[in-house]
């Protein structure tokens, strides 16, 4: 029996790593045991679980310093649990902070030739540029979801492979498509979606923000409607207790198929936003930290931008908003820019950023064929 570890710490990492996990099982042919860290469908998919998702996905610097002690010592026993299991395998999904901490761990400690693949890659080239020092010594393959990483690893002489985005693996099925009738709106009204994001220091910093804006914006025009996306993970009653939710409908479920519907969605930067630009939906992107996290931020950034739609076109195509300028008054300007002026526009860009992602398919099954034929060889 083969023995994989398989480690994801956030909402889109435990969505990719159960579609990882599936394909995995239907390409290899014998039996498979998954180890390691995700969320609630990485667990229904077969994973033996070895800790709590929640104890260890943390937002920000200073955030990271008071779990620190805790993460740790969790560390140091992943590692000696992984050491002592000796997979065939170990598959660390994004969530870079913990990730290649874990894999400098693990190889450190380890008597064994552990091979570590790396799939969705840290944004090194944005930001904190030091982890290529860990990545060249930790990780044996990166396999990457973005064109130009595979280029940016290899001139770095770091083993990489473009597998595609899989989100556009959905996308292509068409799992998101539905209608404003069908989830309950009207159809002659615009409809504002809002995603404050998938960890809960997350959602404390930007969703009353949010909530004030959508407020003020609907009295202004009645012809709009808004919807809340929740990521997996919230319990949709405190929410609904702790908020100011009043003519916003809740979605705990399915948050993506209520996206595809929305003419403009006001997001916190995350995976969201990307897949926003692949349904071809209108965006404000908006990102708040505790004040030691943004000056430390700042200090690290490498691009002008912090979505990966403004990266990819190297342009402002949809707004961002980033700490202090994260306030009603800002987007609501942009809203009205986005519902009445600028749409076309904006769709019209969207599409060619959409046309750079195109050229690859099947993003999770490549993935998998790769990690199993790299066992193979091994």
């Amino acid at each position: 029996m083969k023995r994989y570890i398989i480690i994801a710490g956030e909402t889109s990492g435990d969505n990719y790593g159960q579609k990882l996990i599936q394909a995995i099982k239907k390409q290899q042919p014998e039996p498979i045991e998954f180890w390691g860290i995700g969320g609630p469908k990485m667990i229904a998919s077969g994973l033996n679980s070895l800790e709590d998702v929640n104890n260890v996905s943390v937002v920000g610097f200073s955030e990271v310093i008071k779990k620190l002690p805790a993460l740790s010592k969790l560390l140091n026993r992943l590692a000696l649990f992984i050491n002592e299991l000796n997979p065939d395998n170990i598959i660390l999904i994004d969530f870079p902070g913990f990730n290649l901490n874990l894999a400098k761990k693990i190889k450190k400690n380890s008597q064994n030739k552990l091979h570590v693949t790396y799939f969705i890659s840290p944004q090194v080239w944005a930001w904190n540029e030091r982890r290529i020092n860990h990545i060249k010594k930790y990780i044996n393959t990166m396999l990457v979801i973005f064109p130009f990483e595979e280029k940016y690893y290899k001139k770095k002489n770091i083993s990489s492979h473009y597998v595609g985005h899989p989100f556009l693996d959905d996308l292509k099925c068409k799992l998101y498509s539905s209608s404003k009738k069908d989830l309950g709106f009207d159809e002659n009204k615009k409809l504002i979606g809002v995603f404050p994001g998938s960890r809960s220091e997350e959602v404390k910093q930007h969703l009353p923000i949010y909530l004030d804006a959508v407020h003020q914006f609907q009295q202004k025009n009645p012809n709009t409607e808004c919807a809340l996306g929740l990521a997996p993970g919230f319990d949709k009653s405190k929410i609904e207790q702790q908020y100011d939710i009043r003519k916003i409908t809740v979605f705990d479920k399915n948050q993506l198929l209520m996206l595809g519907c929305c003419d403009v969605a006001l997001v916190t930067s995350g995976t969201i936003s990307l897949e926003a630009t692949f349904m071809n939906i209108p965006t404000i992107v908006s990102y708040r930290l505790s004040y030691i996290s943004w000056i430390i931020s700042k200090i690290l950034l490498k691009t002008k931008y912090i979505s990966i739609t403004n990266i990819m076109h190297n342009s402002m195509v949809i707004p961002e908003l980033i700490q202090y300028n994260v306030t009603s008054k800002n987007i609501i300007k942009h809203l009205t820019q986005i519902l009445y002026e600028d749409n076309l526009k904006i769709k019209n860009t969207l599409k060619e950023v959409q046309d750079l992602f195109l050229q690859k398919h099947n993003a999770i099954n490549s993935a998998a064929n790769y990690i199993i034929t790299k066992n193979e060889k091994n």
